[in-house]
């Protein structure tokens, strides 16, 4: 939950949607469990239905159906490439201070044991880094940076996501701050 001390708006309410299943995390399920949600309890015209994925699980043609799907039900997209985990980063660091072969290496964003190769970057920056149990305190102060850095990096917005290293999570974010 983003911690009042940094974004405080009574008109913005963030619920995420709890999986059941903790392996049926495919865009389609999430697509579906949004609606089954949207169905069950009564919304304003002015809310907003985002998804956020990542491209490196996913294959381009998941992607274009998922795209489509969010067109047709008037859901926003917000992705991520290669991972979620490049947006944080974006928090911590731009891109523009690594050589093009950490951009590769982070493109290809491989694991070593059981991180993958953005993860250790977070790690070796911050010190300690849980995806599973985020420290809004690590992020939320550098938000507008993030945003700024991702927006750079967006260079093509007539895609439907990014095709290099970026995140279009910075939407979202824009989204919620100018509620």
């Amino acid at each position: 939950m983003v911690s009042s001390k940094y974004y405080n708006n009574s008109r913005v309410k963030i619920l995420v949607l709890e999986k059941e299943d903790p392996s049926a995390s495919s865009p389609e399920h999430v697509l579906e469990e949004i609606s089954k949600f949207e169905r069950e309890y009564e919304f304003e015209e002015n809310d907003e239905w985002w998804l956020v994925i990542d491209v490196d699980r996913w294959g381009e043609k998941k992607l274009k159906q998922v795209a489509s799907d969010c067109l047709r039900k008037n859901y926003h997209l917000a992705v991520s490439n290669p991972c979620f985990e490049i947006w944080l980063l974006l928090h911590l660091k731009p891109l523009d201070e690594y050589s093009p072969s950490v951009l590769e290496e982070f493109s290809e964003n491989k694991k070593t044991g059981t991180r993958n190769r953005i993860d250790l970057e977070i790690l070796s920056i911050l010190g300690e880094f849980n995806k599973s149990d985020l420290k809004v305190e690590h992020f939320l102060p550098e938000l507008k940076e993030a945003i700024q850095r991702a927006k750079k990096l967006d260079t093509d917005t007539d895609l439907r996501w990014p095709n290099d290293l970026g995140s279009r999570v910075y939407r979202l974010a824009e989204s919620i701050i100018n509620k």
